[in-house]
């Protein structure tokens, strides 16, 4: 147990330097409601496709951290809402495989096909990219969603149990609400902007406190 919590730690964090990273290359390209401005950007992005592979490993690795976690809460309804709790984040992760391969690939294929057609075919490219845009945000709300699913059974897990600081719990509780709140948003206004989103950047701080407890329960 002890070197899976440590694993999970490590995961986690590292989930976490890959993720920031990951955006940094991600770049803006204007507003992401402005479907005609962001195009010609992810046309021209060289590293669009590897910033979303990368983006999928980052998860792959903050999962681990919540196998850890979920293998060492192992007390009543706590070990039994933490076993809903992987069951929901292994659903998430599937969306939010298909969400990276729409928006790191498909995206990026309709993208240059727009930019590259000739004036007579360009309205007709822009329709393919907009409908494979709401795919995207389709599978984005999902995504988030049963992530935020995740973080109120999880967050539910510890506050009503003894394993880990039960603040830690509460937190992800509400950090989770606030998931599903911007899971609705983006189902009704897609990419429009909301205040719930940038709550949701909240949840990295959340992830290296979780990193570091269970690096000291591993220790402890």
């Amino acid at each position: 147990m002890k070197n899976l919590l440590r694993i999970g730690a490590v995961s986690s964090a590292l989930g976490l330097v890959l993720s920031i990273v990951a955006v940094a290359f991600h770049g803006g390209g204007g507003q992401p409601s402005d479907l005609r401005a962001t195009l010609p950007h992810y046309a021209a992005n060289d590293y669009w496709e590897l910033v979303h592979l990368a983006q999928f490993v980052a998860d792959i690795l903050l999962l681990v951290g919540f196998i850890a976690l979920y293998r060492s809460i192992t007390e009543g309804v706590s070990a039994t809402l933490a076993r809903l709790g992987i069951i929901v984040a292994v659903v998430a992760e599937g969306i939010y495989g298909v969400n990276q391969a729409v928006d790191g690939i498909a995206i990026k294929f309709v993208a240059q096909q727009w930019v590259s057609a000739p004036l007579i075919e360009k309205a007709d490219a822009f329709r393919i990219a907009d409908a494979v845009r709401h795919i995207e945000i389709g599978t984005s709300s999902l995504w988030t969603l049963s992530s935020g699913i995740v973080l109120l059974l999880f967050g539910l897990a510890i506050a009503l149990g003894r394993a880990y600081p039960r603040p830690l719990g509460w937190a992800a509780v509400a950090l989770g609400a606030i998931e599903v709140g911007y899971s609705l948003d983006l189902a009704r206004n897609g990419f429009a902007g909301s205040p719930l989103g940038m709550a949701t950047l909240l949840i990295a701080p959340w992830t290296l406190v979780l990193a570091i407890n269970l690096w000291r329960k591993a220790g402890g």
